[in-house]
């Protein structure tokens, strides 16, 4: 295990919202890491600037669920109408496809009414739960600022440069961090898109002074 972790963007929203796919993951990974947790000077930033849009769109999804959920089922759920509900949960379309998939888990037995109600509740709710996990989160972070801009790595680490340069500036902001703190250091990530690839990992692992990419996420094949 690193003795530092600088975490990207994705570990910090995962970890505040409870219906972000990698919600469960983000959570184990901070709840149980013995790193030192960084992230950039302007964390509080990171979930300010992107709550209202996440709010927005998983809002939407659970509600628009709900009323799928309720159009297509009444009374008293059996195992086959969960296995179709959750058979209905896209996984490509809806950001809270996870947290559906979890919710509907070992409802069996249970009416339509009081299930979607519960979940129109948690609707409700993302905000501010997720206002009370930032909160809990902050004191758990130290901010880091870079000052140099490490030109040579944009040739070293050309493939995640080209690919999204968002990505390659978080793995500039963690080389700086590995160079300046004591000990090992690694890059926690949810975004297997960009950093589980052989090419990225080799170019981070050999021109960074990073010692690991971690990969907090789950993938499009869970299942509850």
């Amino acid at each position: 295990m690193a003795d530092s972790a600088f975490l990207d963007k994705g570990i910090i929203l995962g970890y505040c919202f409870y219906t972000d796919t990698h919600h469960v993951r983000c959570r184990e990974y901070i709840e149980s890491t013995d790193a030192e947790l960084y992230a950039t000077k302007q964390v509080e930033d990171i979930f300010q600037n992107a709550k209202e849009h996440i709010i927005k769109n998983h809002k939407r999804a659970i509600t628009d669920f709900i009323r799928w959920v309720k159009t297509e089922y009444s009374g008293t759920l059996t195992s086959a109408d969960i296995t179709g509900i959750q058979n209905h949960i896209d996984r490509g379309e809806n950001p809270a496809w996870r947290y559906l998939l979890d919710y509907f888990e070992g409802k069996s037995g249970e009416e339509v009414y009081p299930v979607t109600k519960s979940l129109r509740q948690i609707a409700r709710d993302i905000e501010q739960l997720a206002e009370e996990r930032n909160k809990e989160l902050q004191p758990k972070i130290l901010g880091w600022i870079r000052f140099a801009t490490y030109p040579e790595l944009q040739d070293n680490l050309r493939t995640l440069f080209e690919r999204d340069e968002e990505d390659y500036w978080i793995a500039v902001d963690a080389h700086d961090l590995a160079l300046n703190v004591d000990g090992t250091t690694e890059l926690a990530t949810n975004n297997p898109g960009d950093f589980d690839d052989d090419a990225v990992r080799e170019e981070i692992l050999t021109h960074t002074a990073i010692d690991e990419i971690n990969l907090v996420f789950i993938s499009r094949s869970y299942s509850p």
